[in-house]
């Protein structure tokens, strides 16, 4: 039996949606970890926890799992971009986020404010799309980064834009603690 993940506060530091959505496994370097998105129903929990699908809605099928694993993985091909050596992001990737939103289109509502409601998991996916492409398009001047440790993805809003580490609760207090090793055998 799988165990369904359990979303907590620790899972959503990296200051943007699209790269919450991105940083859905439990690693994703050296090599990926286990896939957070263990089944339908922990789809479901997040987009309910991010507020893109209202209490109770429980409109993801194993098809819209399958796309949701699709879209991060365009996510994390837009978002290495940098780590990759590329000088801009591939094509390919970011017609795919274009596709995932305009198929789902239909399945959300814009609002004049700007704010997005989605009617089920597929509009929810649009709203994910949608916003990794405006975050690729227009980037925040910190950046994107990814952690050295686990390769989360953040905006690094630190006041030298140096952070190192997803988290300093997490990869940080681990990374501290291994070079200590290392210094003092």
């Amino acid at each position: 039996m799988i165990a369904t993940t359990e979303w907590v506060e620790d899972h959503f530091i990296a200051g943007n949606l699209a790269l919450d959505f991105a940083n859905t496994v439990y690693r994703r370097w050296p090599e990926p970890g286990p896939d957070l998105f263990t089944d339908t129903e922990t789809l479901n929990i997040w987009l309910t926890h991010t507020r893109l699908l209202p209490d109770g809605e429980s409109s993801v099928t194993e098809a819209a799992l399958e796309e949701a694993r699709a879209l991060r993985a365009l996510l994390w091909t837009v978002f290495d971009v940098p780590k990759d050596g590329h000088t801009t992001i591939p094509a390919e990737a970011l017609a795919g986020l274009l596709d995932t939103a305009r198929r789902s289109i239909a399945n959300l509502a814009v609002h004049p404010d700007g704010s997005t409601t989605s009617n089920d998991a597929r509009g929810a996916l649009a709203i994910v799309a949608l916003s990794g492409i405006t975050l690729a398009l227009n980037p925040p001047p910190q950046g994107v980064r990814a952690c050295d440790r686990c390769g989360w993805f953040f905006i690094d809003s630190s006041r030298g834009r140096r952070r190192r580490w997803c988290s300093m609760k997490t990869c940080g207090n681990q990374a501290k603690a291994a070079r200590y090793r290392t210094t003092h055998p």
